[in-house]
């Protein structure tokens, strides 16, 4: 009995800090996992504007990958002072140009879109787990769930329990909000105008989130 609790217990997913991130980020509105990707780049670009903007190896990282991409670029632009931005863009307009587009040292990927991989890739791991095990599914059943990219992303990373469970929950998920769509374009017929709005009222906006992901940070 004592070996067949132990190797019980030996299955359970450890419930470490992401699991508990996971279940609070559940509980938010929107797709957890695009708020918890969203917020990891939000330290990362913090720590990098309010402590290391002098930090040589911080600096030498930011021209191997040749500064940030179009999206970051602009993130960091509205957060910044203007001095940390002077301090940065020279750094990385001081390189030298590449020869042609094609050149043989390839850029590295952009350090913010990394914390946001590394992010992502921790977060799809532990919630494949737990959906697994089932510690989660409650949480995740009275959810907003996942943005249609994250939903295809999650089905790659889970086991076949947590794919059937994650295709019906976002199905019923899915079902209801075109749904309220309907009852938008309901309401938007002279006959129906005088009705009051209901749950439908912001659909339009979760369904662009659902389908798209969440809006990016400014």
């Amino acid at each position: 009995m004592e070996t067949l609790e132990k190797a019980t217990v030996a299955k359970q997913p450890s419930r470490h800090i992401t699991y508990h991130d996971l279940r609070d980020a559940l509980a938010e509105p929107g797709c957890p996992l695009c708020r918890r990707v969203a917020r990891a780049v939000d330290r990362y670009l913090r720590a990098l504007l309010y402590e290391s903007v002098n930090d040589p190896e911080v600096r030498e990282g930011l021209r191997a990958s040749q500064g940030f991409c179009r999206q970051h670029a602009w993130q960091v632009q509205r957060r910044a002072s203007p001095l940390s931005i002077a301090i940065l863009w020279r750094d990385l307009l001081s390189q030298e140009l590449p020869p042609e587009p094609s050149a043989n040292r390839r850029a590295r990927l952009c350090p913010a879109c990394a914390v946001a991989a590394e992010a992502e890739r921790g977060h799809l791991a532990a919630l494949a787990e737990h959906l697994e095990a089932g510690s989660l599914r409650d949480q995740f059943a009275a959810s907003a769930g996942l943005c249609l990219p994250h939903l295809r992303a999650a089905l790659r990373a889970a086991k076949a329990g947590a794919r059937e469970f994650l295709l019906a929950a976002e199905s019923e998920k899915i079902v209801a909000l075109r749904e309220q769509l309907s009852e938008i374009i309901r309401k938007h017929d002279y006959r129906f105008r005088g009705e009051p709005w209901g749950r439908e009222k912001d659909a339009w906006i979760r369904a662009t989130a659902k389908l798209a992901g969440e809006a990016p940070e400014e």
